[in-house]
Parts: structure tokens; sequence; C-alpha cells
């Protein structure tokens, strides 16, 4: 049977702990929303020692390529479309930390199983 490693089972957990920190930073996400235009999207990022990694405004037709310079491998990120409210980014942040509660408990279920 298969065993989680450490790092799955705490992964979920710092999921949650990242989906905060862009909570408590929400209003100036919704600031760059609102400066965006339509060919642009915002990218908020968190760094994986859990810190804010910044809000970051990149070109549609780049994204891609920008993103990887943004964003770090073993950290989060976030996109959001121009104009996109404080109301509406918590409410994704409090999606993505209710998916990572679930599978967190689901790991730990399996895990004392095993």
């Amino acid at each position: 049977m298969y065993t989680f490693s450490q790092e799955a089972l705490e992964r979920p957990l710092r999921t949650m702990q990242a989906a905060k920190l862009i909570q408590a930073q929400a209003q100036t996400i919704s600031h760059a929303t609102a400066a965006a235009n339509d060919n642009e999207l915002i990218v908020a990022v968190i760094q994986p020692d859990l810190t804010f990694g910044g809000v970051w405004t990149l070109a549609r037709e780049r994204f891609v390529h920008q993103a990887l310079l943004v964003e770090d491998e073993q950290g989060w990120s976030l996109t959001f479309s121009p104009h996109t409210s404080v109301s509406d980014i918590l409410d994704r942040c409090h999606t993505l930390s209710e998916l990572a509660r679930r599978r967190y408990e689901l790991l730990r279920r399996r895990a004392q199983r095993q």
C-alpha cells in the first residue's frame, strides 16, 4: 500500500495558510485588477516560506512565459481577471482553503488506515 510522505500530508495545511495570506492582501489585489487592462491578468504569489510574494500584472499573450518568472515552483499563485472585486477574491481564497482542508482530511484518513 502507498505511504504518503510528510510533505504530501503537510501541503494541504500549507495551502490553507497560503489562502489566508492571499485573503489578507485582497484589497491590494483588487486595486491591481482595477488598474489592469482587458489584455492583462493579475497574479498573486505566495512564496514557499509562506510570505507574500507580491501582485504582478502580466500580459495575457505572454502569460505562460511571464508567470514562470514570478512564480516559485513550491509556492502558490492565484490568477485574477481585470476588475475582480474584493468579495470575489475572498470567495476564491475560501474555496481554495476548503478544497485543501478536504484533501488534508482525505490524506489523513488514508494515512491512519495504513
